[in-house]
């Protein structure tokens, strides 16, 4: 074993003895979950002294900041009775983030270096983690949330993730291990989710742009004032993943479901249901735009930069075909777990079952990255003549 594995320092540096496995553990995921939830408290109270003599007590304020962080976790909140499964999953970022960084100080701090060391840790991050958050959501009785609950899901996300973590920072996983097919399949997907995601992007940034006007109103008409546009705003960069993902869904061609047998997509030429005086849903078109029946054809485009990612790795001919199939079924497995994270509700009523529908998305990305993919990756090399 190195001197930097047994005393935590790099050589040339003074030995520190590594911390115990479970209290670097223990002490990463408490950090995590306490550090990401008062970045949401910060947040509240500041809307709060925004406008201290308004209708909200601090301590409401409070609930409002475990409210987001709860549902970043996936825990649906419920709000005057009725249960909130749209979830505004941007907050996740803060939480993640958060056991990532704090996973990597466990690892060097306790100075892993075996795979059983690894997953100590990383238990003792997913305990600590889940009892922190277990506390968060008693402490919310008006959202009943179910403190168990999402002691088991927080627990189980934190704990998983770090271990990926820690492995990778102790260096006991490499994707070097994989063979060359599954690690070109994986970079091709890589590729092509990120062209979509860029597509999907800037499609969503023209709509809020065609659509300023409308949101402009809709601010106007809410006369939250400045603590209740704070908090606007943040729920907004809450919901911008949610709004990527129906942007997504939209531009693969089967859309969003925006009511009760309600659907938006480039092929219906239907009007927008009622829907909450939320800004960002104003970017929700009224009718398909000119040439929308064409926007399937960028999930083609993304395809074909990840056949090009394949033939530069060599993937080509019937070889690169399979690779290129492997990688169109993994990228449709992906956008069904988006799709379906993407979509809930908002109300007892016309409310319901919002959101773009897994099983068309993932077929529709399946399909149309694999033709552009396949199509790329199928022609053999040219012979040189040299």
């Amino acid at each position: 074993m190195s001197l930097t594995a047994r005393t935590g320092a790099p050589v040339g540096q003074a030995p520190t003895a590594p911390l115990p496995l479970v209290v670097a553990g223990a002490a990463a995921g408490a950090a995590a979950a306490v550090f990401s939830y008062l970045a949401l408290v910060v947040v509240a109270l500041a809307a709060w002294m925004f406008d201290p003599s308004g209708s909200q007590e601090w301590t409401q304020m409070l609930e409002v900041a475990s409210g987001a962080w709860l549902a970043g976790l996936g825990q649906a909140p419920t709000v005057a009775g009725v249960s909130l499964t749209l979830l505004p999953l941007g907050f996740a970022l803060l939480p993640l983030i958060a056991v990532i960084a704090a996973s990597r100080w466990a690892a060097d701090a306790s100075a892993v270096a075996r795979r059983g060391e690894a997953v100590a840790v990383a238990l003792s991050v997913g305990v600590s983690f889940a009892a922190v958050s277990a506390i968060i959501a008693s402490m919310s009785r008006n959202l009943e949330i179910s403190p168990l609950r999402t002691a088991l899901v927080a627990g189980l996300v934190a704990g998983a993730l770090a271990s990926l973590v820690i492995l990778r920072r102790a260096r006991l996983i490499s994707l070097d291990a994989l063979p060359f097919p599954a690690r070109d399949g994986l970079a091709a997907t890589g590729a092509a989710l990120l062209s979509l995601v860029v597509a999907a992007s800037m499609l969503l940034a023209v709509a809020i742009i065609g659509s300023f006007d409308e949101m402009t109103s809709l601010l106007v008409e809410l006369n939250a004032g400045i603590s209740g546009l704070l908090l606007l705003a943040v729920l907004t960069l809450g919901y911008l993943p949610i709004a990527v993902v129906w942007s997504l869904a939209y531009l693969l061609g089967p859309g969003v479901t925006v009511s009760v047998g309600t659907i938006v997509s480039p092929y219906v030429d239907t009007s927008t249901a009622a829907l909450p005086g939320f800004p960002l849903l104003a970017a929700l078109p009224d009718q398909p735009p000119t040439g929308a029946v064409l926007l399937p054809l960028l999930a083609v485009a993304a395809g074909a930069v990840a056949g090009a990612l394949l033939r530069r790795r060599g993937q080509i001919g019937l070889r690169g075909c399979l690779v290129a199939a492997g990688s169109a079924i993994a990228t449709g497995a992906t956008l069904a777990l988006a799709a379906w994270l993407a979509s809930g509700s908002l109300g007892n009523t016309t409310l319901q079952g919002l959101g773009p529908s897994s099983i068309p998305v993932a077929l529709a990305g399946t399909m149309l990255v694999g033709l552009g993919s396949i199509a790329v990756a199928v022609w053999p090399a040219r012979r040189s003549d040299g």
